[in-house]
């Protein structure tokens, strides 16, 4: 970033490709980015911030707030208060109940801030599974639970609740465990054939070592 040079009546910033400014006018937040030199009224804030390098496992959380009173911010009609699919794959911007819409921005890329209003998490790494490792995923507002089974590098979707990284049952052919289904109390064996067996979606968290038997 550049100096600022100030006068009596205004004042004007350089500012690099890798900033933007933030604008605090009388009628609200504005955002431009670099580069170049940007002039302002010298009751104007100013902020310069950094745009955001993510690698390939790096992830954030953006938080697209918008007014409830119809005070919009310049970039806050391109937010409809409804879910819409961004550019993340199947990830979608939810409408929570303080007006907030939730989006993961996913590496590698840089992120630019473009909504001044928006407040942004740290930057956060994905979880890495091997062949044989699972979790469960949790939607916090449905309530609906998943099983995501490795390999694979996952990034959370907007209020998804991550379990803990946990391993599959490497079965031989002399042994079987028997799987208790949380939601209705049913238990059934499952059978060793030389394969890793993967917990399902009903039975989650629920095999214990004294019910790991051989034949």
């Amino acid at each position: 970033m550049g100096c600022c040079k100030s006068s009596q009546l205004g004042c004007c910033i350089a500012i690099d490709n890798d900033e933007s400014i933030i604008l605090n006018k009388p009628t609200g937040k504005e955002t431009r980015h670099g580069p170049g030199w940007f002039c302002f009224p010298s009751w104007w804030e100013a902020e310069v911030v950094k745009s955001i390098p993510l690698q390939n496992n790096q992830y954030i959380v953006v938080k697209h707030i918008v007014e409830s009173n119809n005070n919009k911010s310049s970039k806050s009609t391109e937010i409809p208060l409804t879910q819409r699919t961004t550019l993340n794959e199947n990830d979608k911007l939810i409408n929570d109940n303080e007006m907030q819409l939730i989006e993961i921005i996913r590496g590698p890329q840089i992120y630019h801030i473009n909504n001044p209003y928006d407040r942004l998490s740290e930057i956060r790494s994905m979880i890495n599974l091997s062949a044989t490792q699972y979790i469960v995923v949790a939607d916090k507002l449905t309530g609906t639970k998943i099983v995501e089974y490795g390999p694979q590098l996952f990034c959370p979707k907007p209020y998804d609740e991550i379990g803990e990284i946990k391993n599959m049952y490497n079965l031989s052919s002399t042994e079987y465990i028997i799987v208790t289904d949380e939601s209705t109390g049913e238990r059934h064996s499952v059978n060793g054939k030389n394969e890793k067996y993967k917990v399902d979606l009903y039975a989650i968290d629920i095999v214990s070592e004294e019910d790991f038997y051989d034949r």
